[in-house]
């Protein structure tokens, strides 16, 4: 009986699947051991792209200047294990500016003003019941202390005779005037 070779010995086989290495470290840029908990989001080399995955410029735009394997996308969670992580801005870290205190004769008086924006679509599927579904939405956030600046209505009216089809579109829009 001939005997096959699988190509690689064990200390290759156990390099990829215990992570048995004397330095911890796997070819390509990741290490075998957790080195940090953190995302690829927080690390400057992210290539962010609408709509798009992830993209590491050192694995993608200059894998050949690190020596590493080209990926097209990363996993967020690659940062745990990268080597060429750098995190956006060092945590804890104080500006010099403004390290040192203000005295107490310079009070400095301010107004905060937040502002936050939160938007809804809620669409209701076009069936019989579908107008009390939508009374019933609007008077829960009427309940909830939303208030009403303006109500779209919309009405079409279909009159079928024989030979002649008339179709009245109507639109009112109730606001209130600022």
């Amino acid at each position: 009986m001939e005997r096959k070779s699988l190509g690689r010995g064990i200390e290759d086989i156990s390099n990829v699947f215990m992570s048995d290495r004397k330095d911890n470290k796997t070819p390509g840029g990741f290490s075998s051991k957790k080195l940090r908990d953190a995302t690829c989001e927080s690390c400057v080399n992210i290539i962010r792209g609408f709509q798009e995955a992830p993209k590491c410029k050192i694995f993608t735009l200059e894998n050949k200047k690190y020596g590493v394997r080209f990926m097209e996308t990363i996993s967020p969670s690659s940062a745990d294990y990268c080597e060429f992580f750098e995190p956006v801005s060092p945590k804890n870290e104080i500006p010099d500016r403004v390290k040192e205190p203000l005295p107490d004769n310079d009070k400095i008086e301010c107004r905060i003003e937040e502002s936050f924006a939160v938007r809804r679509i809620i669409a209701y599927p076009s069936f019989p019941n579908a107008q009390q579904n939508i009374l019933n939405a609007l008077s829960k956030h009427l309940e909830d202390n939303f208030s009403i600046t303006s109500i779209d209505l919309r009405k079409t009216d279909k009159i079928l005779r024989p030979g002649k089809i008339k179709s009245i579109n109507e639109a009112v829009t109730i606001r209130i005037e600022d």
